[in-house]
């Protein structure tokens, strides 16, 4: 009599990838003969179901810090958050700021990104949550007023929270029913801090209307002036000025000055006058440039 034996032993691990809830099955076959008959036994079948890894991972976007002005409302800093775990999760978020800052910001909230990349009050939309597929990512963006006196650097951030998580720590798990959720996110992985540089060289715009009446008619000629002052010491460059006329006015033709001399343009709606560079040697409160124009009340 000979006898021929083959196992089959399947031995499939959690892997990253594999959905969580997806059911392995193993079973072992066994073939041999005897004599001139072939004969073949399987094993009992063992099911096990993959559990759900909560991994998940918030990153800065931003390369530098960036550069803002002193007394500056909603400026953004860019962080992406990626859901790396092997199922659908909900995160929710809180603002964390480096205790070695310069100066704390003011005003702070976040916004999921509508797809474009860039941050805009308009088209964003402000979010304390976001649910996120297994390797999905979304972009938030950090937003913040700069205080009057700021100084120096702000690091601020983001740090991820799963809602699956709740308290488990890294390694920690939980009965889910039919499978377990695997904390496998360290710690340094669930927050992300940019930067804020201050920058005490910015533009300053200081606007004035006269009347040509004692009060304000149909008629009346409204004569304004902006003062074009550079706060600090240094060079500015690509300065250009917009200003849209006032509903119930009409632009008088020609009007448009830059300093005292004709310059600029009227497209219809508003005036537009192309500064171009400013280099302020000494701190000084006198204008640069000074812009008139004037409208007519309809």
């Amino acid at each position: 009599m000979r006898i021929i034996l083959f196992i089959l032993l399947l031995n499939v691990l959690n892997a990253q990838g594999i959905p969580a809830g997806t059911k392995i099955e193993n079973q072992a076959e066994l073939n041999y003969s005897l004599g001139s008959a072939n004969f073949t036994v399987s094993s009992n079948k063992v099911v096990d179901i993959v559990d759900q890894k909560i991994d998940m991972k918030m990153i800065c976007q931003e390369s530098t810090p960036i550069i803002v002005g002193v007394s500056e409302t909603k400026r953004a800093l860019s962080f992406r958050v990626t859901n790396r775990g092997n199922g659908s999760d909900s995160y929710s978020f809180l603002e964390v700021n480096d205790a070695s800052s310069d100066f704390e910001v003011t005003n702070q909230e976040l916004y999921v990104d509508n797809g474009d990349g860039v941050f805009s009050v308009v088209s964003d939309t402000p979010v304390n949550d976001v649910n996120l597929s297994a390797d999905e990512s979304a972009i938030l963006f950090f937003v913040s007023d700069i205080p009057s006196d700021a100084d120096g650097f702000s690091a601020n951030g983001i740090k991820v929270y799963s809602e699956l998580q709740g308290n488990l720590l890294y390694g920690d798990s939980k009965n889910l029913g039919t499978y377990h959720a695997v904390m496998t996110a360290k710690e340094d992985a669930l927050s992300a801090l940019c930067s804020y540089e201050v920058s005490h060289l910015a533009i300053d715009l200081e606007k004035k209307a006269t009347l040509s009446s004692d009060k304000p008619y149909v008629g009346t000629t409204i004569h304004y002036s902006i003062a074009v002052k550079v706060i600090g010491t240094g060079v500015l460059e690509n300065i250009v000025v917009s200003d849209n006329i006032p509903a119930g006015t009409a632009y008088v033709p020609n009007t448009l000055q830059l300093d005292g001399v004709a310059f600029g343009d009227f497209n219809g709606t508003a005036v537009h006058v192309d500064v171009g560079e400013i280099n302020q040697a000494v701190a000084s409160n006198d204008p640069q440039h000074t812009i008139t124009f004037d409208v007519t009340i309809l």
